[in-house]
């Protein structure tokens, strides 16, 4: 198998290359002046089972179309069986109509890979697991998000998990167990006439312990921050923050560590290069094995 990285492949893809003891090559890609995208793999593709691999975690129209070009070379190209490894999926978050006249973003963007020749896909950490049946071949989530934790928590001595709300606090506890620490959660309210946000529940005291945020993924920051926040007020000694997806955008860097977060971890699935970074191609690989057995 030839495992080939699109244009943004942040280390994942050479790292299942090895696990799996597959050459690895990545697509030339250049931007014409009017702003179009040219891919060309130099390789040898004809009877060859492909893996892509691509991260959606910025420009995501264009990653997304760079994913869905690079399946169509390889199709074209004669290859047995082309394969996906997307890092971080862009438009996951509307797996659903929320209001008349929107479309499902999900949907389009899962059908459009499978349409373009990618008969097997995988996603790290998708919004919801669920969203993955939109995608009309054989498709499958991998989590990575204990693993980023028990690295984090390895580096930082930190004895309880904070799930920054209570949709994520049974996927907290799980890791928190197999840690063999503490965890708690925040549970807030948004108020339907201005957007704000309140905390109903709040951290039990935890002074002199070490608390390590965990979140599925990070975007503004907002959320991290506050968790954060409120773990220093309740007598943390020492707060961080870790996520699958670290996003970090507008700033997010800044409003988690001026709350009070003095490290930030998170998974190579995204360019992010201002947090400490957790290699998750093993996690990646192990479970693109699965995925490809006949």
């Amino acid at each position: 198998m030839i495992v080939a990285g699109v244009t943004a492949d942040y280390g994942i893809g050479e790292g299942v290359a090895g696990r799996l003891r597959s050459e690895y090559c990545r697509f030339s890609s250049k931007v014409f002046p009017d702003g179009e995208s040219y891919l060309r793999l130099d390789k040898e593709m004809k009877g060859e089972d492909i893996l892509l691999v691509q991260s959606m975690d910025s420009e995501q129209d264009k990653r997304l179309f760079e994913m869905l070009m690079a399946a169509d070379a390889a199709v074209s190209a004669g290859a047995s069986n082309v394969y996906g490894l997307v890092t971080y999926m862009a438009y996951a978050r509307q797996d659903r109509s929320f209001r008349p006249g929107e479309p499902i973003s999900a949907k389009v963007a899962l059908r459009a890979l499978h349409d373009a020749g990618i008969s097997r896909l995988a996603v790290i950490e998708p919004h919801k697991n669920e969203e993955l049946s939109y995608f009309r071949g054989r498709a499958m989530p991998i989590e990575v998000l204990g693993s980023v934790a028990r690295e984090a928590v390895k580096r930082t001595g930190a004895e309880k998990l904070i799930a920054p709300d209570y949709g994520s606090s049974e996927r907290v506890k799980k890791i928190a167990d197999s840690l063999g620490i503490g965890w708690d959660y925040i549970e807030k309210k948004r108020s339907r006439e201005d957007g704000s946000i309140s905390m109903e529940k709040g951290l039990e005291r935890m002074d002199g312990m070490k608390a390590l945020v965990l979140d599925d993924m990070i975007s503004t920051g907002g959320t991290a921050a506050q968790a954060a926040s409120e773990a220093i007020s309740k007598g943390a000694a020492g707060a961080y923050v870790a996520a699958a997806h670290a996003l970090l955008v507008g700033g997010a860097y800044e409003k988690i560590r001026s709350a009070g977060a003095s490290r930030i971890f998170g998974s190579n699935s995204t360019g992010s290069r201002s947090c400490e970074i957790v290699d998750v191609s093993h996690e990646a690989a192990d479970a693109l094995s699965e995925l490809i057995r006949d």
